[in-house]
């Protein structure tokens, strides 16, 4: 008889039975998750909605709102003798529309339609509809002694949207507008009134960035120009967008008073960058119904100050203003955070227009050459001045050449050409200006006030630095500018 060969059974590897456990829990939890969240019933799509009113009456009626919402902690709105306030918080100035929402929701709270009886539907659970604990939650208190509790969970499947819906004390399940549950999704702080800056950029006349990257600009008669941390003039469509954007400035959330906000933790103590607004002195002027003016005051010129602080996931960021902690988002604050000098700084050296042109010098290789400008009326046969479609005068342009005059069509073909200019790539880092003169010197003297001097020094075979009112950032390239240019 041959001997039985018996197969040999290797031990399972430790690792397995842990896989087993696991995966036999998974499916544990994947099953009573189906078993307990089962698909959420619908109304028939035939159906017609039958709206029901479940609160009939006025916001004066109510005497506190309760709201408990994922978003904050529960807080407490009391009707007083001066009006609405928040519980535990002194001096409180509501979002007059968001309160207004709140309490016409609540007083005359409405469902658009009843998709069913809970006692009639022993499978369903409050789970199904997003309305267990952890929903939002609202609780009035009423004049009359009584109060009411509603709860609002998840949105409603289909193309109609909608929330559901659950009154405390009643058994059915509700369906009412995405408005009702907005006007409960606020924080207690996201109910404080915002003030905003509301800037006129054309009063703003100096900007001062401090912290990460600082850099000062002010307003001159010729434009705007940086005055640190070098001087340097600024583009004027650079500086207009900036302008627009500090015009538009609004902040998203009041977070609290200087007093009761921990600075430190918010990156305010101190801040990561400062900006501050010097405002220019300004007439106030007040109208009547028809537009008539009444009176003026003049507000005297002021500073503003924005501190920055820490940013939150990207999306907003802190900003103490007037004694006031706010939120504001970067989409559209965050300019405030990110403004750079260097983008701003200006690339056509030569930008005065020629109504505003008095003097032009041209200076090379020891060669001195002035060009005044002067412009005269057109006057008309009858003594009148001559003037265009919009009633603006027309004037005639005269160059005089080392004093005696020159062809105006020619000089103005040659600065039409000036204009045209744009400096190229920055220079190398630690560049510092040559000791000797400059290869071709050019000074532009507006008559409104401002002179604009560009010099060149040589850098290779094929540009030069461009050195602005004293300071070289830019090159150019050689052949773009020379005397010849401008014969």
């Amino acid at each position: 008889m041959s001997p039985v060969r018996r197969r040999q059974v290797r031990p399972a590897p430790p690792w397995i039975l842990p896989l087993v456990l696991g995966g036999l829990l998974a499916v544990s939890c994947i099953a009573w998750l189906l078993w307990g969240r089962q698909a959420t019933p619908q109304l028939p799509q035939t159906a017609a909605a039958s709206p029901v009113q479940l609160c009939d009456r006025t916001p004066g009626q109510i005497l506190s709102l309760t709201v408990d919402n994922p978003y904050d902690e529960p807080y407490t709105l009391l009707q007083g003798q001066d009006g609405w306030q928040m519980e535990g918080e002194d001096g409180f100035v509501f979002r007059k529309a968001a309160l207004e929402d709140m309490l016409q929701n609540c007083a005359g709270l409405t469902a658009d339609d009843t998709l069913g009886d809970l006692k009639e539907h022993p499978e369903w659970q409050l789970m199904n509809f997003g309305l267990e604990e952890g929903c939002v939650r609202v609780t009035a208190e009423f004049t009359d002694d009584t109060s009411m509790t509603f709860r609002i969970g998840d949105g409603v499947p289909g193309e109609i949207p909608g929330r559901y819906l659950l009154l405390e004390g009643d058994s059915h399940i509700y369906i009412t507008g995405t408005d009702v549950y907005e006007a409960y999704t606020y924080t207690c702080m996201g109910l404080h009134d915002v003030t905003d800056p509301a800037l006129n950029g054309s009063l703003i006349d100096r900007i001062a960035f401090s912290g990460s990257d600082p850099f000062v600009m002010e307003r001159r008669t010729d434009g705007w120009y940086m005055t640190e941390p070098l001087a340097y003039p600024l583009a004027d469509d650079a500086v207009s967008r900036l302008l627009n954007r500090l015009e538009g400035l609004r902040f998203a959330q009041y977070v609290g008073s200087r007093e009761k906000t921990d600075l430190s933790a918010l990156g305010l103590d101190p801040a990561r960058r400062t900006v501050t607004l010097d405002i220019a002195e300004s007439i106030l002027t007040g109208y009547d119904d028809k537009d008539q003016p009444t009176d003026q005051a003049v507000l005297p010129a002021y500073q503003l100050t924005f501190e920055l602080g820490n940013t939150e996931n990207d999306v907003v960021f802190y900003c103490l203003y007037r004694g006031e902690v706010m939120k504001a988002t970067v989409f559209s604050a965050g300019f405030l955070l990110s403004q750079s000098w260097d983008s701003l700084l200006l690339t056509v050296p030569f930008n005065a227009p020629t109504n505003d042109l008095e003097r032009l010098i041209v200076e090379q290789a020891g060669n001195r050459e002035v060009y005044d400008i002067v412009l005269t009326e057109r006057v008309l046969p009858n003594n009148s001045f001559e003037t265009d479609e919009s009633g603006n005068i027309l004037y005639d342009f005269h160059v005089f050449r080392d004093g005696e005059e020159t062809d105006a069509e020619t000089f103005l073909t040659a600065y039409g050409r000036l204009l045209s200019l744009r400096t190229t790539d920055r220079l190398p880092d630690g560049y510092t200006l040559p000791d000797t003169p400059p290869r071709l010197s050019i000074t532009v003297q507006r008559s409104s006030g401002g002179t604009r001097q560009v010099d060149l020094y040589p850098l290779d075979a094929l540009y030069d630095a461009a050195a602005v009112d004293g300071t070289a950032l830019f090159r150019m390239e050689k052949e773009k500018l020379t005397v010849d240019s401008l014969q």
